[in-house]
């Protein structure tokens, strides 16, 4: 059919035609509106294409031969469909897995920074050091007896910086207590808060692996150890309020 051939040679054409000015056609009909629209559609995906792999150095007449292999089911493909988008998807994965790789090599930096400051830290009075690494130190001792369990929901203010002293995010700006259930936050919170009692007042220094990762976000960088200061208000859900 003819559209099997337009549509193949297609392909070549936007190539071929990358980089010139182009310009308008006249559309007369019905037929000629949607020519055009199902051109643009698919000169969009193959643009987008473009901005993920290096189409130029693709044999075009292998693009050819595949796009008539999948439009005419009297054509035996050398792949079938399943395999063709299974490879597919496996060349994406990689690539954007080289470019994940490729952004996080920038903050590789933060786990030596983070690592000595750790080091020079864990020497402070009144700082100590858990098995996992996580660093803590009581400011204020309330001594209520009462600690959360890992299922509790706490309320709290803290105050998040980065190694630099500079603050990231703080709860008191707002005057509100924060509140989370103590298994949906980061492990050093987990294991940190469960060193306190309600009333307490702490410092915990996170080791990035107990914080965000490799993720960063929020105003940190990837591979981050970070600082709360820490007030543990109460335990429970909607304690905070309940005190008032």
């Amino acid at each position: 059919m003819k559209y099997l051939s337009i549509l193949a040679v297609g392909a070549i054409l936007f190539f071929a035609s990358c980089g010139n000015d182009g310009g308008t056609v006249e559309l007369k009909s019905e037929k000629d509106s949607l020519a055009y629209a199902i051109g643009l559609s698919y000169g969009q995906y193959l643009s987008q294409l473009g901005e993920r792999y290096d189409l130029d150095s693709l044999d075009m007449e292998i693009v050819k031969t595949a796009m008539l292999d999948a439009l005419d089911s009297n054509r035996t493909m050398t792949l079938d469909m399943a395999t063709a988008q299974t490879f597919f998807n496996s060349c994406l994965e990689k690539r954007e897995e080289g470019k994940r790789k490729s952004e996080l090599s920038k903050f590789e930096g933060n786990k030596q920074k983070g690592k000595d400051f750790l080091e020079k830290n864990k020497s402070q009075e009144g700082v100590q050091v858990t098995a996992s690494g996580l660093q803590y130190k009581i400011t204020k001792k309330s001594n209520s007896g009462k600690k959360p369990l890992p299922t509790d929901v706490i309320n709290v203010h803290y105050t998040l910086k980065n190694i630099n002293g500079d603050i990231i995010e703080s709860s008191k700006e707002s005057g509100v207590p924060a509140e989370f259930p103590l298994n949906q936050v980061i492990p050093g919170w987990t294991e940190g808060m469960q060193l306190l009692e309600a009333g307490d007042q702490a410092i915990l220094y996170v080791p990035f692996d107990l914080a965000y990762g490799e993720r960063g976000g929020r105003g940190i960088e990837p591979f981050s150890t970070l600082i709360f200061e820490i007030e543990l208000i109460c335990i429970g859900e909607g304690c905070a309020g309940a005190k008032k």
